[in-house]
């Protein structure tokens, strides 16, 4: 990107950073900016993300978009609990707590004890007690979510798209030993493995590729994309469950929002025009199971259940026969395509090889995850 044009786009999300934050005011305790600004990976579809701290008690995701001199800008907001920091020490522990305070700047904190403990956070975060337990925690989700892979089997596309968790968990596991960013590693990791790898294990790379068939042409999936919001859409736009837990009621209005589907396709749309079929599908099955949980999270908070809303209660295909059948075809083609059983079969060895390599790396640099501890979801991202 020319200078000029990196300038211009960073004056723009600047103005955008300092309008959203004014209007976060009212309800923050305290308003931070997640950095750099440009996004390395999509640089012309960069959004602002802020982190908001707020006395509520639960975290929640919000989408905004705000005018700035150059037109509009999405951005991407997160509503952490004030209560999360309570313990530092503990805090430092959590899957992502620290790494959003590690690589956000302060806008304004309007008190003293909260900055007090966003420092103290910060300055535990490589401890080796809690760091080791936050990477336990990250191989510990990924080890969840290849679990989820073996159950989804009847559903192949599915079992992949769980696979993809897996390896993100376990590539922000290894970015973690390597106090690297871990942003964006659910959703567009592939740029950030490339460097990670540089002169350590560059068979990484491949390996995910082929684990995950990430090589296949994306532009039919965004096409799917539009259509599986529409059914969506239209089984949920209108329903505001009251009866779920607040953190996955926040979940469930961000995703269902039209204002987020639009960023989510501009990124796509850019990483396509850029040939980067990897990220770019890695970036449509993120958001297109996101979608896909919606119908799911609202049927099963009717039924009296307390759903999370990214983990699952039953296999996927299972759910949507139930509740929002008319999606499947499409959530298939988006989240891998026409895979076989025996194509999904291999891609989990593959995946168990990605994850023993991983491992070897962060133990090769004195660290020992503890994988039997239960971990603790932290702060989520959406982005």
């Amino acid at each position: 990107m020319a200078a000029d044009v990196h300038g211009q786009l960073e004056l723009n999300l600047k103005e955008a950073m300092n309008e959203a934050s004014r209007l976060l005011e009212p309800n923050s305790i305290g308003v931070l900016c997640r950095r750099p600004l440009i996004d390395e990976d999509c640089q012309e579809a960069s959004d602002v993300d802020l982190l908001s701290i707020w006395d509520r008690s639960e975290e929640c995701p919000e989408r905004m978009a705000v005018a700035a001199p150059s037109g509009r800008v999405f951005v991407d907001v997160l509503w952490i609990p004030m209560g999360a920091m309570f313990d530092p020490v503990e805090s430092a522990s959590y899957r992502m707590l620290p790494h959003l305070l590690l690589e956000s700047e302060e806008i304004w904190i309007r008190s003293r004890p909260a900055a007090t403990l966003i420092d103290q956070i910060r300055l535990n975060a490589h401890k080796k007690g809690p760091w080791e337990r936050r990477i336990g925690s990250q191989i510990g989700f990924g080890d969840e979510a290849l679990r989820e892979a073996r159950r989804n089997l009847d559903f192949p596309s599915a079992s992949i798209f769980y696979l993809q968790t897996a390896h993100s968990y376990y590539i922000m596991a290894l970015a973690d030993s390597l106090r690297q960013s871990v942003m964006g590693l659910q959703t567009h990791p592939m740029t950030k493995l490339r460097k990670m790898m540089a002169g350590i294990n560059a068979s990484l790379e491949k390996l995910i590729t082929s684990n995950l068939h990430l090589g296949a042409d994306p532009s039919p999936s965004l096409v799917a994309l539009g259509r599986l919001y529409d059914a969506v859409s239209a089984r949920c736009a209108s329903q505001r469950p009251q009866v779920m837990n607040p953190r996955a009621r926040g979940h469930y209005a961000y995703t269902i929002s039209h204002l987020e589907l639009g960023y989510r396709e501009a990124v796509a749309e850019a990483l396509i025009r850029r040939g980067d079929n990897a990220n770019a599908n890695y970036f449509l099955r993120f958001w297109a199971y996101s979608l896909s949980r919606c119908p799911i999270v609202l049927e099963e908070a009717r039924n009296g259940r307390n759903p999370s809303f990214y983990v699952p209660y039953e296999p996927l295909k299972r759910s949507l026969l139930t509740v929002c059948p008319e999606i499947i075809d499409d959530l298939a083609l988006i989240l891998g395509g026409e895979i076989t059983r025996a194509e999904a079969e291999e891609s989990i060895k593959g995946t168990f090889t990605f994850r023993r390599s991983v491992l070897n790396t962060i133990e090769g640099r004195g660290l020992l995850p503890n994988l039997h501890q239960e971990g603790h979801a932290g702060a989520s991202e959406g982005s």
